[in-house]
């Protein structure tokens, strides 16, 4: 952004591409424009009739756009202004380099934590375990199972800023210890979304990918997961090989499933599930975690574009009451840390649009990310 000489005390008026009254047009064109001033920060401003403006400021931006401008909308009393912006200069240009890079990274730390998860195992249960499923399948398994909910989680993102647009960077995949290997991945938004929308696509379109991934391999751990005599699984529970985990020690859904009668276990007999089931035990964890309604997480977006900023707010108390409750504090303070480090702890990302409601397809999905957390919830 390039500014004009301005007298001292005067507000650096930012150089537009195209003079005041083209714009004027753009919004004549458009909308009922009841007055139009340059802001003290030099900026274009419309008040417009209160009036739906959903579509109307799409299309408007679509112009604005093809100058290298933008625009927000806000409401103001009973009418609506419209402030108009150079777009922002971008920083360093895109290093898939690095992308690519990291992402090789997080193979080879999750193959590593794999295999040292599987081949830690003790011979007594490994013999029981591995005897249909060899330990090199499980560590397979097991890798391919955490990669592919974190990269199809953050697929899932991927599609809907192409869908809409919206202008972001590839995933950030990133590597950690054993016993994970990786501590997730990221996507970078460089630019706001349109509206509520948009926002409400960004964070519910990775949990919900993630999750029918996280579905899937756990309905996978099941089916190959070894049937055993009760007389061999109260000497391996004797000896702490084995120990018996129900909700909310390990998420609700897994709870679920392996109630659902997805295998038919005989009389006298025991399921043991496999190291597979824990890439969906990790899985769920991480989607849980997302979805905790509290700043720039998948959540935060979902409900800031569903609630609103005041209700993004008091959501993100409750969820920090949830967090210490259930014994996640490290997370919780950890993510204080970037709230704070951010300037605006408890305000999520805005929309250019912040006035135009979700629409009511999104709100139902509202109610199935709800369902999702609860499904997805454990206790540490």
């Amino acid at each position: 952004m390039t500014a004009d000489p301005m007298p001292v005390f005067a507000p650096a008026v930012p150089a537009f591409p195209i003079d005041f009254g083209s714009i004027r047009s753009m919004l004549e064109y458009r909308f009922t424009v009841l007055d139009a001033y340059v802001d003290v920060n030099g900026l274009p401003t419309f008040v417009v009739a209160n009036e739906p403006v959903k579509d109307k400021f799409c299309e408007l931006l679509r112009d604005l756009a093809n100058h290298g401008l933008m625009a927000k909308v806000r409401r103001v009393s009973d009418k609506l202004v419209i402030s108009v912006f150079p777009k922002p200069v971008l920083g360093k240009p895109r290093r898939r380099r690095i992308n690519l890079l990291l992402f090789l990274a997080t193979i080879a730390t999750v193959s590593v934590a794999s295999y040292l998860n599987i081949f830690s195992v003790d011979p007594r249960l490994a013999a029981v375990m591995f005897s249909g499923f060899s330990a090199t399948n499980q560590t397979v398994a097991l890798a391919a199972g955490i990669l592919g909910i974190i990269a199809l989680h953050e697929f899932g993102h991927v599609l809907a800023v192409r869908h809409h647009k919206m202008d972001a960077t590839l995933p950030y995949f990133v590597p950690g210890p054993p016993p994970i290997g990786t501590f997730g991945a990221m996507i970078s938004l460089r630019g706001p979304p349109t509206n509520r929308d948009q926002l409400f696509d960004l964070g519910f379109s990775g949990p919900i990918t993630g999750f029918a991934v996280i579905l899937f391999v756990a309905i996978v751990a099941i089916m190959t997961s070894p049937i055993i005599s009760s007389q061999q699984a109260t000497q391996l529970l004797g000896a702490n090989l084995l120990q018996y985990n129900s909700w909310p020690n390990e998420p609700f859904f897994l709870d679920l499933l392996t109630q659902a009668g997805l295998r038919v276990v005989p009389a006298g007999q025991v399921l043991v599930l496999t190291q597979v089931v824990f890439a969906a035990e990790v899985g769920a964890l991480i989607t849980f975690l997302n979805l905790l309604p509290v700043w720039q997480l998948d959540g935060g977006h979902i409900t800031r574009a569903t609630l609103g900023p005041r209700g993004h707010k008091m959501t993100a108390v409750v969820a920090f009451g949830i967090l210490l409750l259930a014994g996640y504090w490290p997370f919780a303070l950890l993510l204080l840390v970037f709230m704070f480090i951010s300037r605006r702890p408890f305000d999520g990302l805005e929309p250019l649009d912040d006035i135009s409601p979700l629409s009511n397809s999104r709100k139902f999905l509202f109610a199935l990310a709800l369902v999702i957390l609860a499904l997805s919830f454990v206790i540490l």
